[in-house]
């Protein structure tokens, strides 16, 4: 494994950047000139970030780790505003969205599934509490002090769920014995208003308070031409945060921070607001819509309904139909979007003299209500509403050596809490469809169906680690960690068991009352309960472990899971190597894993109601400099991952309809290099760039199934008998499926047979050797900064950035459906600093206007949804501090 890490891992540019540093610290007027500054660092000398990717605090360039840290005078500089902006300055890290989950992939693994039955993949921390739900950490960037982004896994110290990284966010302290003021104003397209005030107000010699906050309200850049929908993603946004710094001793420290916050508006969409591409049936101009035929939905003046016309076509003529203009839409529902979060922590720490004992103890309320216009077009047809609650509870305590000894460790128990919450509901309505063609009779008003799951989590933990100094220069590091997950799951799927309130169908814009007694706790069955089981009102038997509710014809089915556990031993060995005082050489060894959990909305004894957790081992050697009087700064790294029961969302058959269930599937590599510099070739100008090359893809995949949606039903006189699947009819007598082009499916797993008389079946998909999902060949950034020294006006600063990317697939299929074609962005900004109190700037985002995808996902109807990153946005600034 090691030779393939070697072979692989350090190829094209990281391989010339490791020699060309080797020459230079290897020649000795080279290693003088890297000394330390004195005191008084030379005024082009680059910022020292301190970091606690260790939980210790550290200088970046003395961890042994891929870290990219910003202080909080660089997240001003680079207008890091919100989360998804990180990713034009750190190398590798791709932000999608889904309506306001945070879902971001780094070293091929992404964050899928972020549902009651799903963890987060890459773990977000705010000051030092794991946040349980992706949308969490997107509503307090706020007041930061600082932003760590650790790449690749973070098994030992961070645990659960930092299966390829962590997103770590520190707040602002209190400051004892400063009283200061500030307030930033930004204005900007779309009646964008944010303001964001803070005060730090001494209270004595031992103690401060620090008030923060941010009220942002925007009409949203994706618009509705459509009167009776409204645009997405608005923010109507209000957040506040007070800490209180406690020191009544030398040796004792806490802060206690309480924060709340909600978003409301009309959000964006629920997983995706835009159809990313769509199969139509010449000559009839059909599309399957929950395999309801829905004629001439694109045939409205400029093709606003979702897709435009088709840019290829595939099996004698069938037209394969693109996404059409990401940012302008055409529905007819209004959507909502309403969230609430409420947190407390409490960080205390006690210096004991050879060692300090800490104490992070973190509480989260977090609720929210979307909805989504299910059919993306002007044609009434269906809306989903999806409800997610968490509370959750976090306590955990740390032992870190103090002193200067060779031996520095840090010891720890962690304990872990979440309540989770999830209703999922489908409405349809019925209506005719707006177009040329003969209109669809639906279903009835209130027809669809509820989904409601409850998840309960007890998570225990142990670790420790250890770095011992050899000498001066060599530093060996082990450590170790103990995770027991204890989980409970619950669900019932009802079929329009919800009241319409009002005269059908529901009065647009308004959210729904849940009727929690349409679905009675029986419902959900008991552990031991009887063998019989509803499923589609038929009788049958459960899986084993699967305690359902008896006969009720109005419960599709529902269940108690018995309890599952997940253990799991993670650790991590390093070494480095400290050359000179400016240059670390270091190569690790280290493992981490996603715990598993269950499936729900199916009682097929073919499928698998739990799924076990996915594990990865992971391979790095890097190395991190400064030269040239602390004015170039270089850091690289390589990496080869193994990932193993990678976790895949998948959509099924299953009736009318496709069901989404979580399958171990298979086995995956990531190598790569990343680079990260700043240089300061004279006093006013900075440099920066990052890089990214990596090959990360599928190495055993196989009998994948595919969703409806990949597929459409044609005729073929050949085919003389149905072709079923799983119990599933997916081509009756006469016809076949035919897959979108790449999907390498067939009758025989890999064979890619879609010839006429061998139908393509749902199962039986190879996509071993596909790139994994946003996983680009390369990726990174360059930016530029001048300081003009105006004398007694102040000082102005430009900066431009500009991010490319080779594109990615957004899916394992990789077809074209989900495909992100190469692009390149540039961003621009001017600050003015007038003086030490005021400052004023302007910018424009995505100069080039370029329209990127962030987020592709499947839904149920077999419609393949995007999201799509902003478009090109200005807004001015004024930052005022008192």
């Amino acid at each position: 494994m090691l030779k393939n890490f070697v072979t692989h891992a350090t190829k094209t540019t990281l391989l010339a950047t490791i020699s060309g540093l080797a020459f230079m610290v290897a020649t000795p007027s080279f290693a003088q000139q890297s000394t330390p500054a004195a005191a008084s660092e030379p005024e082009r000398g680059i910022e020292t970030v301190v970091v606690t990717a260790q939980r210790r605090e550290e200088n970046l360039q003395n961890v042994p780790l891929s870290v990219s840290a910003f202080s909080a005078a660089q997240i001003q500089a680079r207008g890091l505003t919100d989360m998804s902006r990180l990713e034009n300055s750190v190398p590798g890290l791709t932000f999608g969205r889904s309506g306001v989950d945070a879902r971001p992939a780094i070293r091929g693994v992404r964050t899928e599934n972020v549902g009651v039955n799903g963890d987060t993949t890459i773990g977000f921390f705010i000051d030092g509490v794991y946040q349980s739900r992706a949308a969490q950490a997107t509503l307090g960037f706020v007041d930061l002090d600082r932003v760590e982004v650790l790449r690749g896994p973070q098994g030992t110290l961070y645990g659960r769920n930092t299966f390829g990284g962590n997103i770590s966010i520190a707040t602002a302290q209190p400051r004892i014995g400063q009283f200061k003021s500030g307030l930033d104003i930004t204005v900007g397209e779309n009646n964008k208003v944010r303001i964001e005030p803070f005060i730090n107000i001494p209270i004595s010699d031992t103690a401060a308070l620090r008030l923060s906050g941010a009220s942002e309200d925007d009409d949203g850049y994706v618009k509705n031409v459509n009167p009776s929908g409204n645009n997405l993603f608005d923010e109507k946004t209000r957040y506040m945060r007070a800490a209180l710094l406690l020191k009544p001793t030398d040796k004792l420290t806490a802060t206690i921070k309480i924060d709340s916050g909600t978003r409301g508006g009309a959000g964006g969409s629920a997983f995706g607001y835009k159809l990313a591409g769509t199969f139509f049936d010449v000559p009839s101009n059909q599309q399957l819509f929950n395999a309801t035929p829905i004629r001439n939905l694109n045939t409205r003046g400029g093709n606003r309904d979702g897709v435009v016309d088709a840019p290829l076509t595939i099996d004698a003529g069938i037209p394969l139909f693109a996404a059409g203009d990401p940012y302008t839409i055409d529905t007819d529902q209004k959507t909502i979007l309403d969230l609430t979060s409420t947190g407390a922590s409490a960080n205390i720490a006690y210096d004991f003299g050879s060692f300090t004992l800490k104490s992070i103890t973190g509480f989260a309320d977090f609720e929210a209500i979307r909805t989504s216009d299910t059919d993306f077009s002007a044609s009434t047809i269906g809306t989903d509403y999806q409800l997610t609650s968490a509370k959750t509870f976090s306590q955990e305590f740390q032992i870190l050596s103090s002193g200067e000894g060779p031996l520095s460790y840090v010891v720890g128990a962690y304990y872990f809490d979440d309540e989770l919450r999830g209703v999922f509901i489908n409405e349809q309505v019925p209506r005719t469809i707006r177009g040329v063609g003969a209109p669809v009779s639906l279903p009835v008003a209130g027809a669809g169906f509820y989904d409601e799951q409850r998840a309960d989590t007890t998570s225990i933990a142990a670790y420790a680690q250890g770095s011992y100094a050899v000498n001066e220069a060599l530093k060996l590091t082990a450590g170790l960690r103990f995770t027991r997950d204890t989980k409970d799951f619950k669900f019932a799927n009802a079929a329009a068991v919800l009241p319409l309130a009002g005269t059908p169908p529901n009065p647009v814009g308004t959210a729904i009352t849940l009727a929690t007694g349409g679905i009675p706790a029986s419902a959900f069955g008991s552990k031991g309960a009887p063998t019989n089981c509803v499923f589609a009102a038929t009788a049958i038997q459960p899986r084993p472990g699967f305690a359902c509710l008896a006969a009720n014809t109005a419960v599709l089915t529902g269940a108690t899971y018995d309890t599952a556990e997940f253990e799991k031993l993670t650790w991590r060995l390093a070494a480095d190597y400290q050359l000179t005082e400016d240059n670390l050489f270091y190569g690790s060894v280290s493992t981490g894993f996603r715990s598993g959990g269950f499936n729900s909305g199916q009682n097929q004894a073919a499928l698998t109601p739990t799924f076990k957790p996915e594990e990865v081992t992971a391979f790095e050697i890097g190395s991190k400099n400064r030269f040239w009087d602390n004015t170039l700064q270089l850091n690289v790294a390589a990496f080869f991952n193994k990932y193993d029961s990678l976790q895949e969302q998948r959509q099924i058959p299953a009736g009318n309809t496709t069901l989404s269930i979580i399958e171990n599937s298979g086995k995956a590599e990531a190598k790569g290099a990343e680079v990260e510099g700043i240089w300061r070739p004279i006093d006013n100008l900075t440099l920066n760039l990052s890089l990214s090359v990596l090959d990360a893809v599928y190495t055993d995949y196989t009998n994948v199934p595919l969703p409806f949606g990949t597929s459409i039903v044609v005729a073929d006189a050949t085919q003389l008998t149905p072709t079923i699947v799983n119990g599933i009819t997916i081509a009756n007598a006469g016809q076949r499926r035919v897959f979108a082009p790449g999907y390498n499916c067939g009758p025989v797993p890999g064979t890619g047979t879609g010839a006429v008389g061998a139908p393509a079946l749902a199962f039986g998909c190879d996509l071993t050797g596909k790139k994994l999902p946003y996983a680009s060949d390369y990726s990174g950034s360059f930016s530029a900064q001048y300081v003009f020294d105006l004398g007694g006006l102040g000082q102005v600063t430009p900066l431009a950035v500009l991010t490319f990317n080779s594109g990615f697939y957004g899916q394992p299929a990789n077809s074209i459906l989900d495909k992100q074609d190469a692009y390149t962005k540039l961003d621009l900004r001017v600050t003015w600093d007038i003086n030490d109190n005021l400052s004023l700037g302007a910018f424009v985002n995505n100069v080039t206007d370029e329209a990127t995808a962030n987020r592709f996902v499947w839904g149920g109807g077999g419609a393949l949804q995007a999201s799509y990153a902003p478009p090109k946005l200005w807004g001015i600034k004024a930052n005022l501090r008192f």
